[in-house]
């Protein structure tokens, strides 16, 4: 189940105890459980692949919320920051994998402990956790993605491009998403193509689930890896797809 229908589940149930409570008489309990309520269905709207809004939750380039985020969405901000530790302490895989030298993915790294080691660039692919003030030394970019949605096309070429630039410099790079298995895995996957450690995404896909086989890429991911691939990678007239060498001689020029 995407992440629409699931936080539109937990608002419908939300909708019931409103209703529930009221008949109860209890409105000062009702009140703030219909406004979660309502406050998940407007995140089960905006995370619905026909309007997929990350935008609405306000997080900033640098990872941050606005105070109006924090207090407007607090039943939805509150609720991930809860639900991700307890999600993890039931799966048995590290937080982090490291793919390739210098190149890792997992989960969000809430703690210095979490981050792997070399002090690496961070790629965040999530719209509904901060930047953690593990990473706040730290190189970092915020591609922010709804969970089980993918990143557009667009910002997996931001995201390879300053990647690239990091990996250049023999900086290591961690991305991540809320449990390492889907937003951050599409990036990882352009991301390998692009440094010609794999052939194509498909293979990329293959190299990262023999390291972490708990990955679960879904139909977007693939659709958004696929145009990208199509649009933005095209091969050489020489007929080969040497992807890493044109990010770095851009980024050269740029310099």
């Amino acid at each position: 189940m995407g992440i629409s229908g699931l936080i539109g589940l937990k608002a419908t149930v939300l909708l019931l105890a409103f209703c529930i409570l009221n008949e109860l008489d209890m409105k000062l309990f009702s009140i703030p459980v219909i406004y979660a309520s309502l406050i998940s269905y407007l995140v089960a709207i905006a995370s619905h692949p026909a309007v997929n809004l990350p935008l609405l939750l306000g997080k900033s380039s640098d990872g941050s919320f606005p105070f109006w985020s924090m207090l407007l969405f607090s039943p939805y901000l509150i609720f991930v920051r809860i639900f991700v530790p307890l999600r993890r302490l039931k799966r048995r895989e590290p937080l982090y994998t490291e793919i390739s030298e210098g190149l890792y993915v997992g989960g969000w790294p809430s703690s210095l402990e979490d981050l792997p080691p070399g002090n690496p660039a961070v790629i965040d692919c999530t719209c509904e956790l901060p930047r953690s003030s593990a990473v706040s030394g730290s190189a970092y970019l915020c591609i922010a993605t709804w969970d089980t949605r993918a990143p557009q096309p667009s910002q997996i070429e931001s995201a390879v491009r300053w990647a690239c630039r990091k990996r250049a410099l023999k900086k290591p790079v961690y991305v991540h998403c809320a449990f390492g298995h889907g937003r951050s895995v599409c990036v990882m996957c352009a991301l390998l193509v692009a440094l010609g450690l794999a052939e194509d995404w498909k293979a990329a896909e293959k190299m990262i689930k023999e390291k972490r086989p708990f990955i679960k890429m879904n139909a977007l991911h693939r659709k958004s890896l696929e145009e990208w691939s199509r649009h933005l990678l095209s091969p050489q007239r020489n007929g080969k797809s040497d992807v890493s060498s044109v990010i770095l001689s851009d980024y050269d020029r740029k310099r």
